[in-house]
Protein backbone atom coordinates (compact mmCIF):
# COMPACT_ATOMS: atom_id res chain seq x y z
CA UNK A 1 0.00 0.00 0.00
CA UNK A 2 1.14 3.34 -0.80
CA UNK A 3 1.66 6.40 1.05
CA UNK A 4 -1.66 7.85 -0.19
CA UNK A 5 -3.65 4.56 0.42
CA UNK A 6 -2.61 4.52 3.01
CA UNK A 7 -3.68 7.93 4.19
CA UNK A 8 -6.76 7.59 2.63
CA UNK A 9 -7.54 4.44 4.31
CA UNK A 10 -6.32 6.27 7.95
CA UNK A 11 -9.12 8.59 7.26
CA UNK A 12 -11.88 6.31 6.46
CA UNK A 13 -10.81 4.46 9.69
CA UNK A 14 -10.96 8.04 11.54
CA UNK A 15 -14.19 8.88 10.32
CA UNK A 16 -16.02 5.35 11.05
CA UNK A 17 -14.63 5.98 14.49
CA UNK A 18 -16.20 9.41 15.08
CA UNK A 19 -19.36 8.06 13.31
CA UNK A 20 -19.19 4.93 16.11
CA UNK A 21 -18.82 6.97 18.81
CA UNK A 22 -21.27 9.97 18.28
CA UNK A 23 -24.43 8.16 16.74
CA UNK A 24 -24.86 6.50 20.39
CA UNK A 25 -23.81 9.83 21.95
CA UNK A 26 -26.36 11.41 19.53
CA UNK A 27 -29.02 8.93 21.02
CA UNK A 28 -28.18 9.04 24.44
CA UNK A 29 -28.42 12.69 24.74
CA UNK A 30 -31.67 12.95 22.76
CA UNK A 31 -33.51 10.29 25.31
CA UNK A 32 -32.33 12.56 27.94
CA UNK A 33 -33.47 15.98 26.73
CA UNK A 34 -36.62 14.41 25.54
CA UNK A 35 -37.13 14.96 29.65
CA UNK A 36 -35.88 18.45 29.65
CA UNK A 37 -37.66 19.62 26.93
CA UNK A 38 -41.41 17.81 27.67
CA UNK A 39 -41.41 18.17 31.32
CA UNK A 40 -43.57 21.56 31.35
CA UNK A 41 -46.49 19.34 28.97
CA UNK A 42 -45.86 15.85 30.98
CA UNK A 43 -46.00 17.29 34.61
CA UNK A 44 -50.08 17.47 34.62
CA UNK A 45 -49.99 13.89 33.51
CA UNK A 46 -47.79 12.94 36.71
CA UNK A 47 -48.77 14.94 39.10
CA UNK A 48 -51.73 17.68 40.59
CA UNK A 49 -52.11 19.59 37.66
CA UNK A 50 -53.70 22.32 40.03
CA UNK A 51 -50.54 22.66 41.95
CA UNK A 52 -48.02 25.43 41.36
CA UNK A 53 -45.06 23.27 42.35
CA UNK A 54 -45.83 20.46 39.60
CA UNK A 55 -42.83 21.86 37.94
CA UNK A 56 -40.80 22.12 40.17
CA UNK A 57 -41.78 18.32 41.63
CA UNK A 58 -40.81 17.24 37.43
CA UNK A 59 -38.00 18.77 37.00
CA UNK A 60 -36.88 17.56 40.75
CA UNK A 61 -37.37 14.55 39.14
CA UNK A 62 -34.92 15.48 36.02
CA UNK A 63 -32.38 16.62 39.11
CA UNK A 64 -32.61 12.99 40.54
CA UNK A 65 -31.14 11.68 36.98
CA UNK A 66 -27.86 13.27 38.19
CA UNK A 67 -28.07 12.54 41.75
CA UNK A 68 -27.27 8.82 40.48
CA UNK A 69 -24.72 9.65 38.12
CA UNK A 70 -21.65 8.84 39.35
CA UNK A 71 -23.05 5.87 40.09
CA UNK A 72 -23.01 5.51 36.74
CA UNK A 73 -19.77 6.61 36.12
CA UNK A 74 -18.21 4.29 38.47
CA UNK A 75 -20.41 0.96 36.75
CA UNK A 76 -19.22 1.83 33.16
CA UNK A 77 -16.44 3.81 33.39
CA UNK A 78 -14.57 0.59 35.17
CA UNK A 79 -16.75 -1.51 32.53
CA UNK A 80 -15.08 1.03 29.35
CA UNK A 81 -11.35 0.37 31.47
CA UNK A 82 -11.83 -2.77 31.83
CA UNK A 83 -13.94 -4.28 28.92
CA UNK A 84 -13.64 -1.40 26.52
CA UNK A 85 -15.06 1.71 25.33
CA UNK A 86 -17.02 0.43 22.74
CA UNK A 87 -18.78 -2.24 25.22
CA UNK A 88 -19.71 0.07 28.15
CA UNK A 89 -21.11 2.44 25.47
CA UNK A 90 -23.82 0.18 23.93
CA UNK A 91 -24.19 -1.10 27.19
CA UNK A 92 -25.15 2.67 28.45
CA UNK A 93 -27.38 3.62 25.25
CA UNK A 94 -29.55 0.42 25.69
CA UNK A 95 -30.11 1.16 29.07
CA UNK A 96 -31.28 4.88 28.47
CA UNK A 97 -33.28 3.63 25.53
CA UNK A 98 -35.25 0.87 27.47
CA UNK A 99 -36.16 4.00 29.90
CA UNK A 100 -37.79 6.12 26.73
CA UNK A 101 -39.54 3.20 25.88
CA UNK A 102 -40.74 2.58 29.38
CA UNK A 103 -42.00 6.60 29.69
CA UNK A 104 -44.00 6.10 26.38
CA UNK A 105 -46.36 3.65 27.74
CA UNK A 106 -46.58 4.43 31.28
CA UNK A 107 -49.86 5.10 32.84
CA UNK A 108 -50.90 8.91 34.47
CA UNK A 109 -51.44 9.85 37.86
CA UNK A 110 -55.28 9.67 36.16
CA UNK A 111 -54.92 6.29 36.49
CA UNK A 112 -52.44 4.70 39.01
CA UNK A 113 -52.86 7.95 41.23
CA UNK A 114 -49.09 8.41 43.07
CA UNK A 115 -47.27 5.31 41.29
CA UNK A 116 -46.87 7.36 38.03
CA UNK A 117 -44.58 9.30 39.92
CA UNK A 118 -43.10 6.72 41.31
CA UNK A 119 -42.78 5.12 38.32
CA UNK A 120 -41.37 8.22 36.77
CA UNK A 121 -38.86 8.43 39.69
CA UNK A 122 -37.56 4.59 38.66
CA UNK A 123 -37.40 5.28 34.77
CA UNK A 124 -35.05 9.23 35.80
CA UNK A 125 -32.95 6.83 37.91
CA UNK A 126 -32.38 4.19 35.39
CA UNK A 127 -31.65 7.08 33.18
CA UNK A 128 -29.46 8.70 35.24
CA UNK A 129 -27.10 5.73 35.53
CA UNK A 130 -27.00 5.48 31.84
CA UNK A 131 -25.96 9.02 31.37
CA UNK A 132 -23.51 8.98 33.82
CA UNK A 133 -21.76 6.05 32.34
CA UNK A 134 -21.98 6.98 28.59
CA UNK A 135 -20.36 10.33 29.10
CA UNK A 136 -17.21 9.18 29.87
CA UNK A 137 -17.26 6.01 27.56
CA UNK A 138 -17.93 8.46 24.60
CA UNK A 139 -15.58 11.39 25.47
CA UNK A 140 -12.54 8.45 26.23
CA UNK A 141 -13.32 6.99 23.02
CA UNK A 142 -13.36 9.76 20.74
CA UNK A 143 -10.35 11.49 22.45
CA UNK A 144 -8.12 8.24 22.22
CA UNK A 145 -9.27 7.70 18.70
CA UNK A 146 -7.56 11.04 17.23
CA UNK A 147 -4.37 11.50 16.30
CA UNK A 148 -1.80 13.94 18.05
CA UNK A 149 -2.93 17.49 16.70
CA UNK A 150 -5.79 16.76 16.00
CA UNK A 151 -7.43 15.26 19.24
CA UNK A 152 -9.31 18.34 20.13
CA UNK A 153 -11.54 18.06 16.60
CA UNK A 154 -12.13 14.48 17.30
CA UNK A 155 -13.34 14.89 21.16
CA UNK A 156 -15.79 18.02 20.06
CA UNK A 157 -18.07 15.79 17.94
CA UNK A 158 -19.10 13.86 21.61
CA UNK A 159 -20.01 17.66 22.51
CA UNK A 160 -21.62 18.31 18.99
CA UNK A 161 -23.57 15.14 19.05
CA UNK A 162 -25.05 16.30 23.18
CA UNK A 163 -26.30 19.44 21.41
CA UNK A 164 -27.67 17.03 18.58
CA UNK A 165 -30.01 15.49 21.19
CA UNK A 166 -31.38 19.19 22.12
CA UNK A 167 -31.77 19.79 18.35
CA UNK A 168 -33.67 16.39 18.01
CA UNK A 169 -35.86 17.00 21.20
CA UNK A 170 -36.69 20.86 19.92
CA UNK A 171 -37.63 19.39 16.65
CA UNK A 172 -40.02 16.99 17.97
CA UNK A 173 -41.44 19.73 20.09
CA UNK A 174 -41.27 22.00 16.93
CA UNK A 175 -43.30 19.68 14.64
CA UNK A 176 -46.01 18.49 17.44
CA UNK A 177 -46.56 22.48 18.68
CA UNK A 178 -47.18 23.19 14.31
CA UNK A 179 -49.61 20.04 13.80
CA UNK A 180 -51.76 20.27 17.25
CA UNK A 181 -51.82 22.78 20.53
CA UNK A 182 -50.32 22.54 24.06
CA UNK A 183 -53.35 20.60 25.54
CA UNK A 184 -53.12 17.79 23.15
CA UNK A 185 -49.35 17.54 23.69
CA UNK A 186 -49.21 17.30 27.65
CA UNK A 187 -52.49 14.77 27.27
CA UNK A 188 -50.36 12.51 24.75
CA UNK A 189 -47.72 13.99 22.50
CA UNK A 190 -45.29 13.74 24.67
CA UNK A 191 -45.47 9.81 24.66
CA UNK A 192 -44.71 10.04 21.16
CA UNK A 193 -41.97 12.07 21.77
CA UNK A 194 -40.53 9.09 24.09
CA UNK A 195 -41.75 6.42 21.97
CA UNK A 196 -39.41 7.85 19.20
CA UNK A 197 -36.49 8.05 21.78
CA UNK A 198 -36.65 4.15 22.05
CA UNK A 199 -36.67 3.43 18.20
CA UNK A 200 -33.80 5.63 17.84
CA UNK A 201 -32.34 3.86 20.50
CA UNK A 202 -33.23 0.76 18.99
CA UNK A 203 -31.59 1.81 15.55
CA UNK A 204 -28.48 2.86 17.08
CA UNK A 205 -27.72 -0.55 18.67
CA UNK A 206 -27.72 -1.89 14.90
CA UNK A 207 -25.54 0.95 14.12
CA UNK A 208 -23.59 -0.12 16.81
CA UNK A 209 -22.77 -3.77 15.70
CA UNK A 210 -19.86 -2.24 13.58
CA UNK A 211 -18.41 -0.70 16.93
CA UNK A 212 -16.19 -4.57 16.53
CA UNK A 213 -14.73 -3.09 13.93
CA UNK A 214 -13.27 0.10 15.89
CA UNK A 215 -9.74 0.24 16.78
CA UNK A 216 -9.41 -0.66 20.59
CA UNK A 217 -8.56 1.82 23.03
CA UNK A 218 -8.18 0.44 25.78
CA UNK A 219 -5.25 -1.47 28.20
CA UNK A 220 -5.78 -4.12 30.32
CA UNK A 221 -5.01 -3.19 34.13
CA UNK A 222 -2.59 -5.18 35.71
CA UNK A 223 -1.69 -5.80 39.35
CA UNK A 224 -0.15 -2.14 39.82
CA UNK A 225 -2.50 -0.24 38.01
CA UNK A 226 -5.93 -1.46 38.68
CA UNK A 227 -8.86 0.74 37.79
CA UNK A 228 -11.03 1.02 40.93
CA UNK A 229 -12.02 3.90 43.01
CA UNK A 230 -9.46 3.42 45.61
CA UNK A 231 -6.54 3.42 42.79
CA UNK A 232 -8.25 6.99 41.80
CA UNK A 233 -8.52 8.66 44.95
CA UNK A 234 -5.45 7.12 45.90
CA UNK A 235 -2.74 7.86 43.09
CA UNK A 236 -4.95 10.35 40.60
CA UNK A 237 -6.98 12.40 43.18
CA UNK A 238 -5.35 16.30 42.20
CA UNK A 239 -6.59 15.75 38.12
CA UNK A 240 -9.65 14.38 40.06
CA UNK A 241 -10.46 17.55 41.97
CA UNK A 242 -9.47 19.33 39.08
CA UNK A 243 -12.28 17.75 36.45
CA UNK A 244 -15.16 18.00 39.33
CA UNK A 245 -13.91 22.07 39.68
CA UNK A 246 -13.92 21.95 36.15
CA UNK A 247 -16.83 20.79 35.97
CA UNK A 248 -18.86 22.68 38.80
CA UNK A 249 -19.51 26.10 36.47
CA UNK A 250 -19.37 24.70 33.23
CA UNK A 251 -22.33 22.17 33.70
CA UNK A 252 -24.32 24.53 35.63
CA UNK A 253 -23.77 27.04 32.46
CA UNK A 254 -24.47 24.32 29.53
CA UNK A 255 -27.76 23.07 31.69
CA UNK A 256 -28.39 27.03 32.37
CA UNK A 257 -28.26 27.57 28.86
CA UNK A 258 -29.77 25.11 26.91
CA UNK A 259 -32.65 23.91 29.36
CA UNK A 260 -33.60 26.79 31.73
CA UNK A 261 -33.20 29.66 29.57
CA UNK A 262 -35.15 27.91 25.98
CA UNK A 263 -38.22 27.54 28.76
CA UNK A 264 -37.80 30.88 29.65
CA UNK A 265 -37.82 31.98 25.83
CA UNK A 266 -41.06 29.85 25.32
CA UNK A 267 -43.24 30.66 28.71
CA UNK A 268 -42.24 34.63 27.36
CA UNK A 269 -43.37 34.48 24.06
CA UNK A 270 -46.36 32.44 24.85
CA UNK A 271 -47.22 34.88 27.43
CA UNK A 272 -46.58 37.76 24.93
CA UNK A 273 -48.73 36.11 21.99
CA UNK A 274 -50.09 32.53 23.24
CA UNK A 275 -49.71 29.54 21.44
CA UNK A 276 -48.21 31.09 18.10
CA UNK A 277 -45.62 33.00 20.59
CA UNK A 278 -44.82 29.98 22.12
CA UNK A 279 -44.27 27.94 18.15
CA UNK A 280 -41.72 30.99 17.23
CA UNK A 281 -39.98 30.76 20.48
CA UNK A 282 -39.42 27.07 19.60
CA UNK A 283 -38.25 27.72 16.11
CA UNK A 284 -35.97 30.25 17.54
CA UNK A 285 -34.45 27.85 20.47
CA UNK A 286 -33.90 25.20 17.65
CA UNK A 287 -32.62 27.35 15.22
CA UNK A 288 -29.53 28.95 18.02
CA UNK A 289 -29.40 24.85 18.71
CA UNK A 290 -28.49 23.81 15.60
CA UNK A 291 -25.44 26.93 15.82
CA UNK A 292 -23.92 25.53 18.74
CA UNK A 293 -23.66 22.29 17.31
CA UNK A 294 -22.02 23.24 14.34
CA UNK A 295 -19.68 25.61 16.50
CA UNK A 296 -18.54 22.58 18.50
CA UNK A 297 -16.43 21.06 15.42
CA UNK A 298 -14.93 24.18 14.87
CA UNK A 299 -13.78 25.30 18.71
CA UNK A 300 -12.39 21.65 18.92
CA UNK A 301 -10.56 22.56 16.22
CA UNK A 302 -9.10 25.36 17.32
CA UNK A 303 -8.01 24.02 20.63
CA UNK A 304 -5.75 21.71 18.71
CA UNK A 305 -4.37 25.54 17.26
CA UNK A 306 -4.12 27.49 20.66
CA UNK A 307 -4.31 24.57 23.25
CA UNK A 308 -7.33 24.05 25.91
CA UNK A 309 -6.36 26.36 28.43
CA UNK A 310 -6.86 29.18 26.49
CA UNK A 311 -10.74 28.77 25.44
CA UNK A 312 -11.77 27.75 28.96
CA UNK A 313 -10.47 30.68 30.27
CA UNK A 314 -12.18 32.73 27.64
CA UNK A 315 -15.03 30.61 28.49
CA UNK A 316 -14.56 31.55 32.26
CA UNK A 317 -14.27 35.01 31.85
CA UNK A 318 -16.92 35.84 29.43
CA UNK A 319 -19.27 33.75 31.06
CA UNK A 320 -18.95 35.76 34.17
CA UNK A 321 -21.01 38.71 32.92
CA UNK A 322 -22.78 36.52 30.35
CA UNK A 323 -24.61 33.90 32.24
CA UNK A 324 -26.84 36.53 34.63
CA UNK A 325 -27.75 38.62 31.68
CA UNK A 326 -28.58 35.63 29.18
CA UNK A 327 -30.91 34.81 32.07
CA UNK A 328 -32.36 38.17 32.87
CA UNK A 329 -32.56 39.71 29.22
CA UNK A 330 -34.78 36.31 27.91
CA UNK A 331 -37.29 36.66 30.23
CA UNK A 332 -37.66 40.53 29.13
CA UNK A 333 -37.62 40.09 25.62
CA UNK A 334 -39.92 39.09 22.97
CA UNK A 335 -38.30 40.62 19.71
CA UNK A 336 -37.21 37.19 17.66
CA UNK A 337 -34.39 39.05 15.95
CA UNK A 338 -32.85 40.08 19.75
CA UNK A 339 -33.33 36.71 21.13
CA UNK A 340 -31.52 34.94 18.53
CA UNK A 341 -29.02 37.33 18.69
CA UNK A 342 -28.97 36.89 22.42
CA UNK A 343 -28.84 33.18 22.33
CA UNK A 344 -26.04 32.88 19.43
CA UNK A 345 -24.22 35.00 21.48
CA UNK A 346 -24.14 33.34 24.47
CA UNK A 347 -23.64 29.72 22.73
CA UNK A 348 -20.20 31.22 21.12
CA UNK A 349 -19.08 31.52 25.00
CA UNK A 350 -20.59 28.43 26.14
CA UNK A 351 -18.59 26.73 22.88
CA UNK A 352 -15.29 28.02 24.43
CA UNK A 353 -15.89 25.21 27.61
CA UNK A 354 -17.89 22.58 25.90
CA UNK A 355 -16.23 21.52 22.61
CA UNK A 356 -12.44 21.60 25.22
CA UNK A 357 -14.01 20.43 28.14
CA UNK A 358 -14.20 16.68 27.14
CA UNK A 359 -10.35 16.70 25.78
CA UNK A 360 -8.79 18.42 28.62
CA UNK A 361 -10.05 15.66 31.20
CA UNK A 362 -9.55 12.64 29.52
CA UNK A 363 -5.77 13.99 28.95
CA UNK A 364 -4.80 14.18 32.57
CA UNK A 365 -5.47 10.82 33.46
CA UNK A 366 -3.19 7.63 32.26
CA UNK A 367 -5.19 5.01 29.81
CA UNK A 368 -6.13 2.53 32.62
CA UNK A 369 -8.10 4.72 34.91
CA UNK A 370 -9.37 7.64 32.24
CA UNK A 371 -12.83 6.63 31.74
CA UNK A 372 -13.20 5.85 35.64
CA UNK A 373 -11.28 9.66 36.23
CA UNK A 374 -13.31 11.62 33.82
CA UNK A 375 -16.43 9.97 34.09
CA UNK A 376 -16.38 10.42 38.17
CA UNK A 377 -15.13 13.68 38.53
CA UNK A 378 -18.08 15.16 36.15
CA UNK A 379 -20.38 13.24 37.27
CA UNK A 380 -20.21 14.40 40.55
CA UNK A 381 -19.78 18.27 39.61
CA UNK A 382 -22.62 17.61 37.82
CA UNK A 383 -24.88 16.22 39.91
CA UNK A 384 -24.31 19.18 42.54
CA UNK A 385 -24.72 22.00 40.08
CA UNK A 386 -25.70 20.79 36.76
CA UNK A 387 -28.87 19.15 37.22
CA UNK A 388 -29.57 20.93 39.85
CA UNK A 389 -29.56 24.46 37.72
CA UNK A 390 -33.15 24.02 36.27
CA UNK A 391 -34.80 23.19 39.71
CA UNK A 392 -33.25 25.95 41.55
CA UNK A 393 -34.53 28.27 39.51
CA UNK A 394 -37.79 27.41 39.16
CA UNK A 395 -37.88 26.68 42.74
CA UNK A 396 -37.56 30.40 43.15
CA UNK A 397 -39.83 32.91 42.02
CA UNK A 398 -39.09 35.80 39.68
CA UNK A 399 -38.05 38.44 42.28
CA UNK A 400 -35.24 35.65 43.03
CA UNK A 401 -33.67 35.45 39.56
CA UNK A 402 -30.97 38.23 40.57
CA UNK A 403 -30.00 35.67 43.31
CA UNK A 404 -30.35 32.79 41.16
CA UNK A 405 -27.81 34.59 38.96
CA UNK A 406 -25.40 35.16 41.32
CA UNK A 407 -24.98 31.68 42.46
CA UNK A 408 -24.19 30.75 38.73
CA UNK A 409 -21.61 33.61 38.34
CA UNK A 410 -19.80 31.98 41.74
CA UNK A 411 -19.91 28.57 40.01
CA UNK A 412 -18.55 30.04 36.72
CA UNK A 413 -15.49 31.75 38.84
CA UNK A 414 -14.93 28.64 39.94
CA UNK A 415 -14.44 27.09 36.51
CA UNK A 416 -12.55 29.93 35.73
CA UNK A 417 -10.08 29.68 38.52
CA UNK A 418 -9.69 25.33 37.34
CA UNK A 419 -8.90 27.17 33.85
CA UNK A 420 -6.18 29.11 35.26
CA UNK A 421 -4.92 26.45 37.35
CA UNK A 422 -4.43 24.31 34.25
CA UNK A 423 -0.99 23.32 33.43
CA UNK A 424 0.07 24.25 29.91
CA UNK A 425 2.19 22.42 27.44
CA UNK A 426 1.32 20.14 24.14
CA UNK A 427 2.29 16.78 25.67
CA UNK A 428 -0.34 15.08 28.07
CA UNK A 429 -1.46 11.43 29.63
CA UNK A 430 -2.95 10.63 25.89
CA UNK A 431 1.17 10.64 24.92
CA UNK A 432 2.10 8.08 26.97
CA UNK A 433 3.68 5.19 25.64
CA UNK A 434 1.29 3.06 26.69
CA UNK A 435 -1.57 5.18 25.26
CA UNK A 436 -3.06 3.50 21.98
CA UNK A 437 -1.83 6.73 20.13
Amino acid sequence: MNRAESASSDRRTQVQVILMGSVPNLVQWFNLYLYATFAPYFRTEFFDADSANSLVYVYGLFALTFVVRPLGSWLFGRLADVRGRQFALVAAVTLMSVGSAALAVTPTAHSIGAWAAVILAVVSIVQGIATGGEYAAATVLLSESGTRGHRGFFASFQAATIVGGLVLAQTCLLVLLASTDRAAISEWGWRLAFAAGGVAGLASLWWARGLDRAPQKTTVPQADREATMHALFRDHWRPLVWVFLLTAGGSAAFYTYTVTVPSIVRETFFAADGSRGELTASGLVLAAFVVLMVLQPVGGALSDRVGRKNPLVVFGALGLPATGSLVLATGRVTSPIAVFGILVTAFVVLTCYLSVNGIAKAEVFPAHIRALGVGFGYAVANSLFGGTAPLIYHATSAEHSVEFVAYMTVLVAVTLGAALWMKGGSATALDAPNNPR
